[in-house]
């Protein structure tokens, strides 16, 4: 396991571009940057159990490869946010359930892998750089994401740059999101792209209602 500490920014769709590049990467990254295309599928039960104990269940599959990801539930305020992170690779697009059970939350022991359903995915393009900030000190991945979120016939669209902490002190990622909120407008953003898509299918029931 591994803990997760990052924030989040939306970003506004026409300064994805600007965004991009900025000398502000070639100032403070200390290697190229990397585009790559994630799509990924999230599961839960058909009543949302996952989502109520906020945990979330996916398989990413990057450049043919596919890791499944779980997270658990933790805080976020003001687009900083801390959580539970476990990941395993996987040979193919299906769900491993043997390697859940020992960081499987006990309020969910009752759920058996075949009652997990994919319900929506999320598709974009990541561009990403590795920082070294100074003062305070931090190692800091930097991804600028652009796609969307799909469920049924719904969709959202995804425009955010995400600080995630790899080493060092957290404070850094407030640092980095003010040195650039200077030219750009970055706002603090608690909804993961998880939570977009059960917004959509929360949206969908409610457009489907008797008398909607």
């Amino acid at each position: 396991m591994s803990q997760e500490t990052e924030l989040k920014l939306s970003v506004p769709a026409d300064q994805i571009e600007p965004l991009k590049s900025h000398p502000f990467w070639q100032e403070h990254a200390v290697q190229p940057s990397e585009t790559l295309h994630l799509g990924n599928t999230y599961f839960d039960t058909r009543d949302l159990r996952l989502n109520q104990a906020r945990v979330a269940l996916r398989i990413r599959e990057v450049n043919g490869q596919y890791i499944q990801t779980l997270k658990t539930r933790g805080e976020s305020i003001n687009g900083l946010s801390r959580r539970g992170e476990w990941e395993w690779p996987l040979r193919t697009n299906k769900l491993d359930g043997q390697v859940l059970p020992p960081v499987w939350p006990a309020e969910l022991s009752d759920i058996s892998i075949e009652q997990l359903k994919p319900l929506f995915t999320t598709d974009f393009y990541r561009t990403r750089w590795l920082l070294v900030w100074q003062s305070p000190f931090a190692r800091v991945e930097a991804a600028l994401d652009q796609g969307a979120v799909t469920s049924g016939t719904g969709s959202s669209p995804i425009c955010e740059l995400e600080l995630e902490l790899m080493e060092g002190d957290e404070s850094a990622l407030m640092a980095i999101a003010s040195a650039l909120q200077r030219c750009f407008e970055l706002t603090p953003s608690d909804q993961s792209k998880a939570e977009q898509g059960f917004q959509l299918i929360a949206n969908r029931h409610c457009n489907t209602e008797p008398g909607k």
